[in-house]
């Protein structure tokens, strides 16, 4: 699989001139690779020479930085620990409900013991980077198993598969409107601090970066595009105020 998808990235790369839209979050997992590709560069095209790709390996993702110059759509998280080593820029943070912050949520059933395995839709590395702050360092005895998506691992535990589940607080109250009887044997153990959502940034400047960061704010506007941002989970872009830059390592 891994050859497979390292083939299809040498092939979009035939395409140089491009201007190209990259993505990769720890916090979502793409299962929807060839649609959400298909999608994003139809609409893309119709606007310029313009091509979206998306990466499901951190490491393969990493790598084109350093040599590409692109658009570049990642975790806040993420971002933090890359910015300054790939010269990443943040110009839009994603919108969902009106709020460009998330919060992270550790969910279990009533009276659980802080042991066993948590499921999680996140990267592994994210995942426990998370828990380590929430429940202040004493994550040791929990397991981390990955699963496709944020429903999966609050629904692994609401039918005693899993202990608990790593989520965003988004996905606990979306399960509390749609199964009330699942969700009020689960409780919140401990949260984080309010996160900025992923964020839209650049590497380098060119004369058709603030066209594509437009083209990109603007996907909210359409039918078409308000699709395509659904299947990243978002709404739309919102742009950063001196704040919140300062808020991200004072990054410009």
């Amino acid at each position: 699989m891994r050859i497979i998808f390292i083939l299809f990235l040498f092939i979009a790369s035939l395409s140089a001139d491009t201007q190209k839209v990259y993505l990769y979050t720890t916090e979502i997992n793409i299962n929807n690779f060839k649609s959400l590709k298909v999608g994003f560069d139809a609409y893309l095209r119709k606007h310029g020479n313009y091509e979206f790709q998306p990466f499901n390996d951190k490491k393969i993702f990493e790598e084109y930085l350093k040599e590409n110059d692109a658009i570049v759509i990642l975790s806040s998280w993420h971002y933090l620990k890359i910015a300054e080593k790939y010269n990443l820029k943040a110009v839009s943070v994603a919108q969902k409900k009106g709020s460009i912050y998330d919060t992270k949520i550790l969910v279990g059933q009533i009276g659980a013991s802080l042991n066993g395995v948590v499921t999680s839709a996140y990267d592994k590395e994210y995942a426990n980077d998370i828990l380590n702050v929430i429940t202040a360092g004493k994550a040791a005895d929990l397991s981390v198993l990955l699963v496709p998506k944020e429903i999966d691992a609050l629904m692994s535990v609401g039918f005693g598969m899993s202990k608990f589940a790593l989520v965003s607080k988004d996905s606990f109250s979306a399960l509390q409107d749609i199964n009330p009887m699942l969700a009020k044997n689960l409780t919140i153990y401990s949260e984080s601090k309010p996160q900025y959502r992923m964020l839209l940034t650049y590497n380098k400047d060119n004369d058709k970066k603030n066209d594509l960061i437009s083209i990109l704010r603007d996907m909210y506007s359409s039918n078409e595009g308000k699709n395509i941002l659904n299947m990243i989970g978002i709404d739309g872009w919102s742009k950063l105020s001196k704040d919140d830059l300062a808020d991200l390592g004072g990054m410009k």
